[in-house]
């Protein structure tokens, strides 16, 4: 029988061989960064659980995070390390959970270079050339010739060790501005030895580990490599010469490339947030796999399975790499195969889980259980209670959902025209629609555990416990950038609007009025604007409002001189939201007459509203009624 996923989507249901390897489907879970393991480097369950999760999920090939070759390599405080015999055995066993769960593990092997920091390697840094990066702006010390072949020993070295451990092939790092990809472009590598100058030169250090990587394991052990196919800096890497190191790695016998981008200097264009196109970068994957034939694996902020597909049929890639998707749903696959894709839960390209801007490691606002996949099954209440939440934000449909799974009996209560909260006011800004249906799928998956959703006030005698989403307060008289949010009518017939606030809910204001026609200027009192959110964010909101026309003055103080003299204009503030506290909470929702037992946060910044997420999880996964009281005998 075919199922329906693989009815509507056959490319992307198909079998791939890659070398020795069969792969059921062309879903790949792409190299993500978790700093899941342990400060020492080794393995830990919630690692397992997270690759095991995807696995069960139904993705055909898992990529592992970056795992260091050489401790001098090191890029993050918790990073996986392969640099000895001792790591073998828990590499083993996360191999061993992968496969249990019918996926097929390839590891990858990596060294930062220049692209970290000497507090994290504990030692100096090593690169091509003694060129810091422009982002961590610490100088590396140039490696010797014996250095260098030093470290191609320990990329074989690490190859051996994973295919002890059970891994079903390898990929080697060469994309990002890792040490690899330093050697490979003139962005980093400005050697006159035999590793710098002609391309020749600079591809000897890759071709030197993938030789010794197949005489170590065979020529038939899958071998993958990633690259950037362009890096959007000065002398970086571009098409036509990427498509120069792809025909030299098919020569070599590579099994596969990865097609990615960037650097750090321009990681915003490989870490695309919401506003951005899906598949931006698949072109480049097309170009490359037309050029060399080989199979090539296609990312770029791909999240739905038609895109996948349509680009599977045009011969583009031969797999697709779900990667922050595969976040913030590790069953996606298996819902898109029986049909049941209609119940994805959504990523909105917020990335917190790349900038980690919450906590150490890993998080999603949209799956609070990543990482956690073990701890977080429900446990099943002591003693119900019947919890009414007032609002809709992430942090109110995340807590309903988790309280309901546990037993709890729950209503969730949004009066207002719009669900989602903040987040909800900022589907409306232009390009932002996903919010949208990111915020639908938590409010399915919420009713799923069978919270009633309701259009109303909670009402006496209805609940034992009241939750409330506390809201943004603001001076009297001012019009805030929230405001604006929630009902761009209103303020769509001024003829001029300046927006004072540094934020990205001053940015999307300004945005939003822009687009209804009114003559903005955001004025911003930091050096850039949106300064509390991912940088990529600033990108997005700088074009959209450039091409509305729009004015942006940083490093501006207040009001502009003379906007009397050009007429009257509608003032909007902006800022960090200040929220009421104690006494003063009731203020937030007078029409709300109950005694609220607590409040849960919402936030218009991505960082800050994971936060409240896992916040409220936290807190319905500790509810609990009262304790009845013993009968007197």
């Amino acid at each position: 029988m075919t199922l329906p996923g693989a009815a509507a989507y056959p490319r992307l249901f198909s079998p791939l061989a890659l070398g020795r390897l069969r792969l059921p489907n062309r879903f790949s879970v792409p190299g993500l960064t978790t700093n899941y393991a342990t400060p020492d480097g080794f393995v830990t369950d919630a690692l397992c659980d997270y690759l095991a999760a995807r696995a069960r999920g139904g993705f055909g090939l898992i990529v592992t995070e970056n795992l260091g070759v050489h401790p001098g390599g090191r890029v993050m405080p918790r990073m996986a390390m392969i640099d000895d015999d001792r790591y073998v055995p828990g590499l083993a066993r996360l191999a061993a959970a992968v496969k249990r769960e019918g996926g097929v593990v390839v590891g990858q092997l990596s060294h930062a270079g220049r692209q970290t920091k000497s507090r994290i390697t504990g030692r100096p840094l090593v690169a091509p050339s003694a060129i810091p990066c422009p982002i961590n702006r610490e100088t590396p010390r140039a490696l010797a010739v014996d250095e260098i072949h030093a470290l191609e020993q320990a990329f074989v070295a690490a190859a051996v060790r994973l295919a002890a451990a059970g891994f079903d092939g390898v990929e080697i790092h060469g994309a990002h501005g890792y040490l690899v990809g330093e050697f490979l472009s003139r962005y980093a590598n400005r050697r006159e030895d035999g590793f710098g100058g002609p391309l020749d030169n600079r591809l000897r250090f890759l071709l030197d580990i993938v030789d010794g990587i197949q005489r170590a394991c065979g020529r038939d052990f899958p071998l993958l490599v990633r690259l950037s196919a362009r890096e959007f800096v000065p002398d970086g890497l571009d098409l036509p010469e990427a498509i120069a190191i792809a025909r030299r790695l098919r020569d070599r016998g590579v099994h596969a490339l990865s097609v990615s981008v960037g650097v750090y200097e321009s990681f915003n264009k490989l870490s695309m947030v919401s506003g951005e196109p899906e598949g931006q970068w698949l072109p480049l994957a097309a170009a490359i796999r037309a050029a060399t034939g080989l199979p090539t694996i296609g990312v770029g902020r791909v999240k739905r399975a038609r895109v996948a597909e349509d680009a599977l049929a045009r011969g583009d890639i031969d797999l697709a790499a779900f990667g922050r998707a595969s976040i913030a749903d590790p069953d996606l696959p298996r819902k898109v195969r029986d049909g049941e894709e209609a119940r994805g839960l959504w990523c909105f390209g917020c990335n917190t889980c790349l900038g980690r801007s919450a906590r150490p490691e890993t998080v999603c606002p949209v799956n609070p259980a990543v990482g956690r996949e073990a701890a977080f099954a429900p446990v099943a209440a002591r003693r119900p209670v019947r919890l009414a939440i007032r609002g809709s934000s992430f942090s109110a449909l995340t807590a309903a959902w988790v309280a309901a799974r546990r037993g709890h009996r729950v209503t969730l209560h949004e009066p207002g025209p719009v669900l989602g909260g903040l987040q909800g006011l900022r589907a409306r800004v232009p390009g932002q629609a996903e919010v949208a249906e990111t915020i639908a799928a938590l409010a399915a998956r919420a009713t799923e555990a069978g919270v009633r959703l309701l259009r109303d006030e909670p009402r006496p005698g209805e609940h034992d416990v009241l939750w409330a989403v506390r809201r943004p307060a603001a001076r009297a008289g001012d019009v805030t950038s929230y405001d604006v949010l929630a009902s761009p009518g209103d303020f769509a017939g001024a003829g001029r609007a300046v927006v004072l606030g540094d934020d990205l809910a001053s940015a999307d204001a300004a945005l939003l009025l822009a687009d209804a026609g009114v003559a903005v200027e955001l004025r911003s009192p930091a050096r850039d604007i949106a300064v509390d959110a991912h940088p990529g964010f600033r990108e997005v909101a700088r074009r959209g409002l450039g091409r509305r026309s729009a004015t942006i003055v940083t490093g501006a103080s207040g009001a502009p001189a003379g906007t009397a003299a050009a007429g009257p204009a509608l003032v909007v503030a902006g800022g960090d939201p200040r929220f009421a506290d104690g006494d003063a909470s009731a203020r937030e929702a007078p029409e709300l007459s109950l005694d609220v037992d607590d409040y849960l946060g919402d936030a218009y910044e991505p960082g800050r509203l994971t936060a409240t997420v896992y916040e409220a999880a936290a807190r319905a996964a500790a509810l609990d009624g009262p304790a009845r009281a013993t009968p007197e005998r």
